[in-house]
């Protein structure tokens, strides 16, 4: 899209809804020549005699699109709707604009088991209809496969969202792809501003007698567990397959979906890929399996479709039937290029609904599995432990500019302030380590207002202690005491003012293998700095530095990395996740002291060789 245009829509969006969908139908329908009369005319068209004040802007963005495009498609109306959305509101509602690809191979895939005349009775819902892409993919779809008339398909058609100006701009959508088929415009009466947390859309009168939806298509809110409303946190509980983890606003989507569909129905989604493998998709796997629903799904792993967010999606076809599921990994512009023979199909019982499914061929399923079942899971044999969150690490954290026997000296906003030595303690932070040597080049200190007990209890410092014993850091922090006190939006109290957000990782002593959140390869570095400090990454802990040395040439391993890459969670830039989730269960085998020995003494093109020898796993079938 031309940065003329995004600029334009970034100055309309603070305008009335009402105002912003003028300018958008009013351009549209003069650059396609649309003759449109009556009560759609008075309400979305801007004339001389028709909400003259709106002219300029009308002008305006007319000369704009008619000087970049060749012709204004609908397609491109459906995409400018969704970008008029403000980020608050898409925060909430989760609205992503579906590029039409995505969206003709879900219609594509789920209309193709259905006759020509079947087609032309089936009811398609979309339970989070946005602006209403899939609709229009979908009637274009219909109506090439049997020539019925646009307002005669749209009929069949059941949309709910939450949000009022997102119902409005589906129905004036439906009604410009009646006009430019030169067809009448209908009032589509289908049309449901609801939360679909509650809203039963059986209890439509039309899909009670039909026993459910032929059909449902679409792509479910994209919205986190902490950015989730108060109101649909509420309604949550309503279903099953939110009941694990913190759960993301697309997973009840899931199952609201599935049991609004008659039996046989067909379920077509683009959604996030992360609920075979993480936490909170538990329960859905659980449900999924209980039930034995068909599932084919396509997943992009680490690629991002959705142009601004860095959401990993796939798509999951799901037929309200007994079956298994029939999975492939393909890049999503290959979607025409997929066939039968890329899918590997998995039964539901050789699956693990708790720890997370593995879905690959029988080869890598083989080899997962010999992985995890040799000698321990690392997760038995150590600690792996998070690092301290402070909730206000710019405040906590210091690099001294110069020191002097007693005093860190630091600069606060221009200011040298003088920090006491003792209480603060050392700091590092593993998401940017990748050797033994950067710990010296990285390490910061922390100010530390607690102590911990002989029993290893951490204990905060008394306001008044800290006055006689440390009267510089605690100047210091009453200076960010408005900044502190912001922390979790004021909504926790904390043991006092000057408190860490968490009081975790605080106390934990011992050598550290530290690592990252997230790898593009492993990164092990290794500090035997018993009580240093981490934040932003993982420790795993021992008081043995030969078992941390050693445990840390098999997490460098090919055989590692093969295990990370193919049971958690991709990224971008080909990294995945190294949360303590997905690396407790690598199985680690017993060595005696002389295999340990040779694993140390190893050149790092001989350790790879010998390790998969030892797990007795081929990583090059």
């Amino acid at each position: 899209m031309k940065q003329a245009i995004k600029q334009f829509i970034k100055n309309v969006m603070p305008h009335e809804t009402s105002v912003v969908n003028r300018i958008l139908v009013s351009t549209f329908a003069a650059l396609n020549r649309l003759i449109i009369t009556d009560d759609f005319s008075e309400k979305y068209i801007i004339s001389e005699n028709n909400h003259p004040s709106e002219l300029p802007l009308f002008s305006q963005f007319y000369s704009i699109v008619a000087a970049n495009y060749k012709r204004f498609e609908i397609e491109d109306l459906i995409e400018f709707f969704e970008l008029v959305i403000s980020p608050a509101e898409k925060e909430v509602n989760g609205a992503v604009y579906t590029p039409l690809y995505i969206r003709e191979f879900i219609v594509r895939t789920t209309l193709s088991t259905f006759s020509n005349e079947d087609l032309l009775n089936l009811k398609i819902g979309d339970l989070s209809c946005g602006c209403g892409g899939f609709f229009i993919t979908a009637a274009l779809y219909i109506h090439q496969k049997t020539n019925t008339p646009i307002n005669d398909i749209i009929l069949n058609f059941y949309g709910v969202d939450i949000a009022a100006y997102s119902i409005e701009r589906t129905q004036i959508i439906l009604n410009l792809l009646c006009l430019i088929h030169g067809e009448d415009i209908i009032n589509q009466p289908n049309l449901f501003q609801a939360n679909s947390l509650e809203f039963d859309i059986r209890s439509v009168d039309e899909i009670g007698y039909n026993n459910g939806l032929d059909v449902i298509i679409g792509n479910p809110p994209y919205v986190s567990s902490s950015k989730i409303s108060e109101e649909s946190k509420l309604l949550l509980g309503k279903w099953s397959v939110a009941s694990t983890g913190k759960t993301d606003l697309y997973l009840p989507f899931f199952q609201i979906a599935i049991e609004a569909l008659k039996p046989d129905g067909i379920l077509g989604y683009i959604t996030v890929n992360n609920f075979y493998r993480s936490l909170n998709g538990r329960a859905f796997r659980a449900y999924m399996s209980e039930h034995c629903y068909k599932l084919k799904m396509v997943d992009f792993g680490s690629e991002q479709v959705f142009r601004g967010r860095s959401t990993y999606t796939c798509i999951c076809l799901i037929s309200r039937s007994e079956g298994s599921i029939e999975y492939c990994k393909k890049k999503s512009h290959d979607l025409d290029k997929i066939s039968l023979s890329d899918f590997i199909r998995i039964e539901y019982p050789n699956l693990d609904d708790f720890l997370g499914w593995t879905l690959c061929d029988a080869v890598t399923t083989k080899n997962i599995k010999i992985i995890e079942s040799i000698g321990n899971p690392l997760g038995k044999l150590f600690d792996i432990k998070n690092g301290f969150a402070t909730l206000k690490n710019e405040v906590y954290l210091l690099t001294p500019i110069r020191e002097t026997k007693k005093y860190f000296i630091i600069k606060d906003d221009g200011v040298e302030r003088r920090i006491e030595k003792s209480i603060c303690r050392k700091a590092i932070k593993p998401n940017i380590l990748k050797e033994d040597a950067d710990i010296d080049k990285e390490l910061e200190y922390i100010i530390f207002p607690y102590r911990i007990s002989t029993d290893n209890r951490v204990i905060l410092i008394d306001e008044d202690r800290m006055r006689i014993d440390f009267p510089y850091a605690l100047d210091y922090l009453k200076q960010k005491f408005k900044v502190l006190k912001k922390r979790d939006k004021e909504s926790r109290t904390y043991a006092s003012w000057y408190a860490f957000g968490r009081t975790q990782a605080l106390n934990i002593v011992g050598k550290k293998l530290l690592f990252p959140y997230l790898a593009d390869k492993p990164y092990f570095v290794l500090s035997e700095d018993e009580t240093l400090l981490f934040y932003n990454g993982y420790a795993i802990v021992s008081d043995s530095s030969r078992k941390l040395k050693v445990l840390r040439r098999i997490l460098q391993s090919s055989v590692f990395w093969y295990y990370i890459k193919h049971t958690s969670k991709p990224y971008g830039g080909n990294y995945f996740a190294l949360a303590k989730n997905y690396v407790k269960n690598f199985g680690i085998p017993k060595l005696s002291k002389t295999e340990e020995d040779i694993i140390l003494s190893l050149k790092e093109e001989d350790l790879n060789f010998h390790i998969e020898n030892l797990y007795g796993v081929n990583l090059n079938n």
